[in-house]
């Protein structure tokens, strides 16, 4: 026997409210903040830690702050720790990144070794790490790491020596901080190249520690040691070269080519005005949001989407011929 007719209107109203509520439940879930996820009914905001290496390097807060806003954006939030370029502090700041129970930390460390135990510290308590930056050794468990191939930068600046001399000649490599990661790598880059060019020589490797102003003092004595004639270029691993650049020109040294590694506003100038010849832009800022929106994939179930176990930015050449288009983005 059929329902009455009152019957079958309260089931279909009782049917419509059904419906509208599965489908207010399937929009709000749909519509959840980007960094967040939804476990018992209650939303969860995710806390990513960085263990900078040094938070007041221009590049690195350049880095720092484009992770920061990035990570802002996605509803995350961030702990960032500054290591003063100290290996002990380092570590011990991985350390207070798993103490305060983060849901995964970034490392730029700058050696590839220091930091290692500590990160084995997260490994065991659950806590997905990745490296930002800069290179780590073998003997952690990482996600993944983000950042350039110092050895595909120091092959970048191989080719623009090539480029500078091509004719060969006499160069000089200014070294940035020894046995750190850029420069041991950056250094293999340079030789890959050169290897298939005899005519350029390296007559000398000084350090200059990656810091403007050792960067002068090397500068210097490299002028004083090598007269017209005996040095064609001086090529450094950092962007510091523009410092002794724009004092060989000031003394009359327009012979010597410069060639500077990374690329901020003063390298940009430099460029311009014809000091330096040209430099490899490794973007801080590309870095600092990769970072942020890794992390972002990898606590929110898109794990497919983080490239592992390497993540190497592109590496552009600025020399005259496109600096114009190429704004630099950060300045030091």
């Amino acid at each position: 026997m059929s329902a009455s007719i009152p019957a079958r209107r309260t089931f279909r109203r009782c049917l419509a409210a059904a419906t509208a509520t599965v489908l207010l439940t399937v929009l709000t879930a749909a519509c959840g903040e980007t960094g967040s996820s939804t476990a018992g009914g209650k939303d969860k905001t995710f806390t990513i830690g960085l263990a900078n290496a040094d938070t007041t390097i221009p590049f690195l807060a350049s880095m720092n702050s484009a992770f920061e806003a990035e990570a802002k954006r996605l509803g995350m939030k961030t702990v960032t720790l500054n290591g003063g370029l100290d290996n002990a502090k380092q570590a011990a700041n991985v350390q207070t990144l798993v103490a305060r129970k983060v849901d995964l930390i970034l490392v730029c460390s700058s050696s590839p070794t220091a930091v290692i135990p500590a990160i084995k510290q997260a490994n065991r308590a659950g806590i997905p790490v990745m490296a930002l930056n800069a290179q780590l050794n073998p003997g952690a468990d990482l996600v993944t790491y983000i950042g350039a191939s110092d050895r595909q930068f120091g092959q970048g600046e191989g080719k623009l020596i090539v480029q500078a001399l091509p004719k060969g000649g006499k160069i000089a490599i200014t070294l940035g901080t020894l046995g750190s990661t850029p420069q041991v790598e950056r250094l293999k880059g340079i030789k890959d190249v050169l290897k298939n060019h005899p005519n350029i020589k390296i007559v000398a490797t000084p350090v200059d520690n990656f810091k403007n102003s050792e960067n002068l003092s090397v500068t210097q004595d490299l002028l004083s040691k090598y007269p017209k004639g005996k040095l064609d270029a001086i090529v450094a691993q950092g962007p510091q070269m523009y410092v002794g650049a724009q004092y060989a020109r000031k003394i009359g040294r327009n012979e010597i080519r410069f060639i500077a590694g990374d690329y901020s506003k003063q390298v940009e100038a430099a460029i311009k005005s014809g000091d330096l010849y040209g430099t490899v832009n490794q973007s801080p800022v590309l870095e600092g949001k990769l970072g942020a929106q890794y992390a972002n994939y990898w606590l929110t179930g898109q794990k497919d989407k983080v490239k592992r176990p390497n993540y190497y930015i592109p590496l552009p050449l600025i020399t005259k011929d496109n600096v114009d288009t190429n704004p630099a983005e950060w300045s030091g």
